[in-house]
């Protein structure tokens, strides 16, 4: 199931489409994080600058009014800095920002009591200035006896840029899904009109050589369709011709063979009993038989290739099967015989007599000619709409059943036999809109060989 899915039009183009769409996505991404990266150290340089020059008054008034001998470096009460917050405005625990305030000799003063004693690793001079984990903002007093540093740990603004980054990239997750259903649709809907050129395509064969209406087909497959209406004209002119040659060819001939026929009858009655040429005159006579016998299959060929099958009047063919059988009798041309069986009602269908004639006798004389000559071939007439012929044989190899209705086909080297027969009656029972079944060996036996003629009801 998902082998063909993933081999069609849609799957390959949905497959690209969101491929790309993802590419470009991850890509816009990446330059969003770039851009959210300097954006940030941006606010965030401001926001160390800003609280520098808002609370360096506020710690210098707080250094003098404290008492020469005090010992305390940081403030005791956290208020006079920004308090971090969360996204519900609620205080963050977890502060960022930290601070010192250091003399000229770097000695530190006072500090935020989240920063360590020991001196920040900035040099004492204004502006900006960073290592591997922190990032530190400086500035001096008027007078250059105090400078106040404070630091923000560089992985608190790369965590910011990445949640960032993650903000732009989720909602592909969510889009992926929308653009494949959305792109499903779409693709359908656009192959709409290659799916009718198929199944215009696909009822086209030997019985259908009309050219494809390619009025409503996109450009694309106009021209397309235009070389299929030219190709399709050719095989109908080709098979048009082929019928036309056997047809003509079997008619021609029959005239001629049928004389010849009766030429070598004449010679074999007009040679005596003990003469030599009599068995050269039964081989002749015996050729010419078989020649007509082709030449009537040729015939029988091109009228099923015509389409003679089909008529939309119920007819009775019951009387066919007796007229055929008794045929074959009087023939003499084969040793073992038919025995006919009736149940239920008389076979009638929307059938063309000729058509159900020469399916029948070719059904026959397949069982004749491949059937065991001591043991009878078994008709039985399922009425109303059923015809089963089974006659003694070795079972047919599965290879040998796959292709015996086709043209020519021919099993065992039976000189009687054409190769043509089953497939005319495959041909103008499929035209009646009839079916025709066979199998090898016959159902609850070992072997013989069974054909099934269901008629159209």
């Amino acid at each position: 199931m998902f082998g063909g899915f993933f081999k069609s039009l849609t799957a390959g183009i949905m497959i690209r489409v969101v491929i790309w769409v993802s590419l470009c996505w991850a890509i816009a991404a990446g330059l969003a994080a770039f851009v959210i990266h300097d954006e940030l150290t941006e606010s965030f340089d401001s926001g160390l600058r800003e609280t520098v020059q808002g609370n360096l008054p506020l710690a210098v008034e707080f250094l003098m009014d404290r008492p020469s001998n005090a010992k305390t470096t940081h403030i005791p009460a956290r208020t006079s800095l920004p308090v971090n917050h969360d996204v519900d405005g609620e205080e963050d625990p977890e502060e960022y920002i930290i601070y010192q305030i250091r003399d000229a000799s770097g000695r530190v003063l006072l500090r935020s009591d989240n920063a360590l004693e020991t001196p920040f690793t900035a040099p004492l001079m204004a502006g900006f200035w960073e290592d591997e984990t922190f990032r530190y903002y400086s500035e001096p007093t008027v007078g250059g006896s105090l400078f106040m540093q404070v630091a923000e740990p560089l992985a608190h603004r790369r965590e910011a840029t990445f949640e960032s980054a993650l903000a732009v990239l989720l909602p592909l997750f969510v889009l992926v899904p929308a653009l494949l259903v959305a792109i499903w649709f779409s693709v359908r809907g656009g192959m709409r009109p290659i799916y009718r050129f198929r199944q215009d395509l696909d009822r086209r064969g030997a019985g259908n050589m009309e050219a494809i209406a390619i009025d409503d087909l996109p450009s694309e497959l106009a021209a397309m369709g235009q070389d299929v209406n030219l190709l399709l004209d050719r095989l109908r002119a080709a098979i048009s011709a082929e019928r036309a040659f056997a047809s003509n060819s079997a008619h021609e001939l029959r005239t001629p063979i049928a004389s010849m026929l009766a030429q070598t009858q004449q010679l074999l009655t007009e040679l005596p009993a003990e003469s030599p040429h009599r068995e050269r005159a039964r081989l002749i006579e015996k050729s010419l038989g078989r020649l007509r016998r082709l030449s009537e299959k040729l015939l029988q060929w091109s009228r099923a290739e015509a389409g003679l099958g089909k008529t939309d009047e119920v007819q009775e063919l019951d009387p066919i099967i007796d007229m055929l059988i008794e045929d074959i009798h009087r023939s003499g041309r084969f040793k073992n015989t038919i025995s006919l069986h009736r149940q239920g009602a008389a076979l009638r269908a929307p059938m063309d007599p000729d058509a159900f004639g020469i399916c029948v006798g070719n059904l026959l004389e397949n069982a004749l000619v491949h059937g065991d000559v001591d043991t009878p071939v078994q008709v039985l007439v399922d009425g109303p709409g059923r015809l089963i012929v089974e006659n003694a044989c070795a079972a047919l190899p599965q290879n040998v059943l796959a292709k015996i209705t086709r043209r020519f086909a021919r099993h065992g080297n039976s000189p009687e036999s054409s190769g043509l027969g089953l497939s005319i009656v495959a041909a103008l029972i499929d035209q009646a809109g009839g079916s025709f079944a066979y199998a090898s060996p016959c159902p609850g036996r070992k072997d013989g060989f069974q054909a099934v003629l269901t008629l159209p009801q």
